[in-house]
């Protein structure tokens, strides 16, 4: 991993978050660069920045000013940031806009800033500062998770405990990453993945997925596995494409490995894949569930969603970077994960604004899932059929929507 700090309009390179971040990460892994504010554009800066960016493991740290352009990093390369008291608004800012920097460089900070949440962004927001003293609820509007802390603009109380902590939130929020969180008929299905032992593992593939996965850098990967929760076209749909493009790009070296929750579901996806895919049995492997062996592998299971593929859908049950981890997959119940869960755990749910027979209608789960967050099981909505909604109900609580 590496962190890009950023520093304020009249900031040093060696700032305060600069010196907590190197009692937490090795010097060498820390950029931290000496920013003319006053001299270049914030369009060239923040171009400037995105060439430093060289890999997909990149946090950026940004203080007052410096948390725009971490913010518009995130936004642009999509990777977390922390901001630290960040002036969301520089154009609206006295001590900017009458210090002598150029009309037109205010006139694009106005234009480039952002009125959106970032689901990306960690902010803390001092309780005593006097440079942005109505920050707090435009921060609350623009970032992921925002945490109030005593301090001034320019100095946050026990900073490295606090970017700790945030560093951790990050953590969490991105042990298993979403190619798409939406039901059925949302533009990005739902598929989530996570890497161990240099091995991409996939949950479902659904067609928008697999379009995702064809630009990564699939072909670092030793093996690619790819779990399917049951057959609806929004969960398998891509599969043969997949296992197909990974054949022939690879020059018919590496084969992803289909694993079916159950034997009946594994003879589903074969007559899909052979009978009707014109897929060919050389170029993947299946396996079961059961006849599977990894250690971020624990068992598939079953679970209720609809009549016509009754006994065939499933959820399962993983341990990622040794975190206890319960993906429900379509269902419309919890009866079969609650007793996996545990204080610590991690469980991705579906969740659904609107009310069916075979989804969980979020309003009815919601004090269970509360309960189990206050409990200390981490908790992520998938899914989603109606993220607008969903989010509305869901403030206020420390439950969130899966990482996309």
């Amino acid at each position: 991993m590496k962190i890009l700090n950023l520093h304020g309009f009249m900031g040093e390179a060696d700032n305060k978050n600069y010196k907590a971040l190197c009692g937490i990460f090795p010097a060498e892994d820390i950029i931290s660069p000496k920013l003319n504010y006053m001299e270049t554009s914030p369009e060239k800066l923040l171009d400037q920045l995105s060439d430093i960016v060289d890999t997909d493991d990149f946090i950026f740290v940004g203080q007052s000013l410096g948390g725009w352009y971490a913010d518009k990093l995130s936004r642009k390369i999509k990777r977390p940031c922390i901001l630290t008291n960040p002036c969301n608004y520089p154009h609206k800012l006295e001590i900017i806009t009458s210090s002598g920097i150029p009309a037109d460089f205010v006139e694009q900070y106005g234009k480039m800033s952002s009125f959106d949440e970032n689901e990306r962004a960690y902010t803390l927001c001092s309780d005593a500062d006097t440079i942005l003293p109505d920050n707090y609820a435009d921060c609350v509007k623009l970032s992921r998770m925002v945490k109030r802390v005593h301090g001034s603009h320019s100095t946050i109380e026990n900073i490295g405990e606090h970017i700790s902590e945030m560093l951790t939130e990050i953590q969490n929020d991105n042990l298993l990453l979403f190619l798409g969180r939406g039901s059925a008929f949302a533009d990005e299905h739902n598929s989530a993945f996570f890497v161990e032992d240099n091995e991409l593992v996939l949950i479902d593939c659904p067609a928008t997925s697999y379009q995702k996965v064809k630009k990564m850098n699939w072909e670092q990967y030793d093996n690619i596995y790819i779990l399917i929760t049951h057959t609806h076209g929004d969960h398998s749909g891509g599969v043969g494409t997949m296992l197909q493009y990974v054949w022939f790009a690879s020059y018919r070296k590496k084969k992803v490995t289909i694993v079916a929750p159950s034997e009946e579901v594994k003879e589903d996806l074969l007559l899909l894949l052979m009978r009707i895919e014109g897929c060919e049995q050389e170029w993947f492997n299946i396996v079961t569930a059961d006849e599977l062996n990894k250690k971020w592998f624990i068992a598939a299971i079953l679970t209720t969603h609809v009549k016509p593929l009754e006994g065939r859908c499933f959820g399962y049950h993983l341990n990622i970077h040794g975190n206890n981890v319960v993906y429900t997959g379509d269902t419309a119940t919890l009866e079969p994960f609650r007793p996996l869960l545990k204080s610590g755990s991690f469980l991705y749910t579906e969740a659904s604004f609107y009310k069916s027979e075979v989804n969980l209608y979020l309003k009815d789960m919601l004090a269970e899932l509360v309960g189990l967050s206050d409990s200390g099981v981490n908790i992520y909505l998938m899914h989603l059929d109606n993220e607008e909604k969903l989010k509305e109900i869901i403030d206020g609580s420390t439950i969130r929507f899966a990482m996309l």
